[in-house]
């Protein structure tokens, strides 16, 4: 039967597999035929994104959208809008407390800085040493300059009488006339406001348009950045007010947090915090109903999650975040408080967890923190997606699979410890869990329905153990996208007092300064560090050429640990095992008859620098690579070692 006499509902059906597969090919497929792109046109519209730049560029943009919905009669598909960027702010008359004593103050984000966007999505830029200010802005008012801006928007969401959710991620306020327009067109649609927060906390009671929109029954979740302070010395209230929020706003169901704490406020430390007054009409006795709440950043958890407890009511959630965050491993749950979220609080309907742990034994020894985190894992139903940040040891991990791994759909376990090695009088002898042969086979047996998994792989050289792990990967059914931590550290040199490698010759000799290390250790650095293209390309073709199942769609590569000893000390190396820890995106092409691959390498590197032989790490590099007579040209004369198939 030729495909465009298909019935529509099965040609419908059919684009909808185009679009999971390759959400680019439905673009394609629907510019074939009139038949395909009638069929198309449910998802083509169905969500859209607008983003604002200026002015006059929104009204044309949206014009231009208001057009093909027109000319497709497509409007009726829309489901869901997203309005990013914001409209280029005035210029302020009056220079900020802030902008005056720290005028070169750099906002940046560490993720693209280093270019680790595609390999870390879900994690959150968390710049402490960013100026931070709550109150830079006056409320927008109704009929305002900033408020007719939106026209544009306002005559989009007129003409898309089904939507179901607006996600708003603008850096300006939500304006007036996209409330109203919600209110009195769109009752039913569902707000997400990924910039939320209040600007008129410190007028005693919040301007009546910033409660209106606080409680508005289309507001369904709320992503605040906060702090205790900002960096003009004024005191944030914004995460008590959304906590009272929980329980006012009549839909609010899913609230992200993120907590800063940017380093220019340490100049107000002098001055004691005021006292919080509380949002007009608040009830003490009404409690929220979160299905989903998320606490990540810096601070105490524990104490952030005790006040929590008072507002909603934690049996209602289905998804909950408590730290997990590559750049602040501080933010965690220790034994006691494990202890005490398991023992008062029940979570029947929780299917998705993220949580950061820590041993939390700086200046006390915690001897059952393994049995604390064993009951912890145990005290919540199964759940469909899992992800620890902190220390894992392999009781922890029999009791997440023996509890969870039947229902596990993804998985995520970043094992790791505190730096340093000497505290309060005891040597730390701690070294984050490295998962052997044996432990990546019990994930493929206890874990049947995995189709994400995210894990570290120790780096051996490329010898037949580091491949050996790689190949249990294709033994996992089910298993679609991997996210492999190519770990190249080395904590054993400072943490494991019988760890004596054996070296002969100068691979024997200590060397680096401060901490000595043998020069064998360095040499197999370097040499685990070294991830090219090559070897990402290796690495992908041992899972996918022996994969049992399902297709993989994705391997990403992050390589990490260079230079690490456990003891948080600088190394010489650092240079050079930044330059070769490449990090890769493996992806599989859409087309189904062809077995290429697609491989980007996504890492930002520093300026090139001269390696000279007279320094230790140049001349270890050059006993591993040949450089010729070009000593400049080092960066390019490396290459991985090959994996040992």
């Amino acid at each position: 039967m030729a495909l465009l006499s298909l019935p529509l509902e099965i040609l419908q059906q059919t684009i909808e597999c185009v679009e999971t597969l390759h959400r680019p090919s439905l673009f394609s497929f629907s510019l074939t035929s009139k038949a395909c792109r009638k069929a198309s046109a449910f998802l083509l519209f169905r969500r859209l994104t607008v983003t604002v730049h200026d002015r006059d560029r929104l009204r044309c943009d949206v014009n231009t959208l208001l057009s093909a919905l027109s000319r497709t009669d497509s409007a009726r598909q829309v489901r869901r809008l997203g309005i990013k960027g914001a409209p280029k702010p005035k210029p302020r008359t009056k220079e900020r407390d802030s902008q005056a004593a720290y005028p070169n103050w750099r906002c940046t984000n560490w993720l693209v800085e280093q270019g680790l966007v595609d390999i870390l999505p879900d994690e959150e830029p968390n710049c402490n040493h960013n100026s931070y200010v709550v109150y830079d802005e006056g409320v927008t008012k109704r009929s305002s300059d900033e408020d007719t801006d939106w026209a544009p928007v306002v005559a989009l969401l007129q003409e898309t009488p089904h939507l179901q959710d607006l996600v708003y991620d603008c850096k300006t306020q939500f304006p007036p006339c996209l409330l109203e327009t919600l209110h009195e067109r769109l009752p039913q649609c569902r707000l997400h406001h990924r910039t939320f927060r209040l600007r008129t906390l410190l007028w005693g009671v919040p301007y009546p348009y910033e409660m209106q929109l606080a409680t508005s029954p289309c507001l369904h979740s709320v992503k605040l950045v906060c702090a205790r302070r900002d960096s003009d010395g004024d005191d944030d209230f914004n995460l008590e007010a959304v906590m009272e929020l929980a329980g006012l706003a009549p839909n609010l169901k899913d609230v992200t947090i993120l907590h800063l704490d940017p380093n220019d406020i340490r100049r107000f430390d002098f001055r004691r915090r005021g006292d919080w007054q509380g949002l007009p009409n608040y009830n003490s006795k009404a409690r929220g109903s979160l299905t989903s709440l998320s606490l990540k950043g810096y601070g105490r958890l524990p104490n952030h999650l005790r006040d929590w407890a008072r507002y909603t009511d934690f049996a209602c959630l289905q998804h909950l975040s408590l730290g997990g965050s590559y750049q602040e491993e501080t933010y965690a749950l220790c034994g006691d408080d494990m202890e005490w979220l398991t023992q008062d609080h029940a979570f029947p309907r929780l299917r998705t967890l993220c949580v950061c742990l820590t041993r939390d034994d700086r200046f006390h020894e915690r001897p059952h923190y393994s049995d604390q985190a064993v009951s912890f894992f145990h005290a919540f139903p199964p759940l469909q997606e899992l992800s620890i940040y902190g220390p894992i040891d392999p009781p922890v991990l029999d009791a997440i699979l023996s509890r969870h791994g039947p229902a596990l759909e993804k998985l995520s376990l970043h094992p790791s410890e505190e730096l340093g090695t000497w505290h309060n009088g005891r040597n730390r002898c701690d070294i984050p869990m490295q998962f052997s042969h044996e432990h990546m086979l019990n994930i493929q047996l206890r874990c049947p329905r995995l189709a994400h998994l995210a894990i570290p792989v120790k780096r051996n050289q490329s010898r037949p153990s580091e491949v050996a792990l790689y190949k249990c990967f294709a033994d996992m059914p089910a298993l679609r996208t991997l996210f492999l931590t190519l770990d190249c550290s080395e904590w054993r040199v400072t943490r494991d007092t019988n760890y004596n490698p054996h070296f002969t010759g100068t691979d024997n000799d200590l060397v680096g300064e401060p901490r000595r290390v043998r020069r064998g250790t360095m040499k197999e650095m370097l040499i685990n560090c070294a991830v090219d293209e090559g070897l990402a390309r290796s690495i992908w073709g041992v899972i996918d050429g022996a994969k049992k199942g399902r297709r993989m769609e994705w391997v990403r590569l992050w390589t990490r640990g260079g230079g690490q000893f456990g003891d948080g000390g600088w190394s010489p190396f650092n240079a050079v095992t930044q330059e070769l820890s490449r990090s890769w995106v493996v992806e599989r092409e859409a087309r189904e008859d062809k077995e290429e691959v697609v491989v980007r390498d996504i890492g930002r590197y520093g300026e090139i620098f001269f390696l000279p032989n007279d320094r230790i790490e140049g001349q270890i590099f050059r006993e591993i690579w040949d450089c010729g007579e070009d000593r400049g040209g080092w960066e390019k004369a490396w290459k991985s070692f090959p994996l040992e198939v």
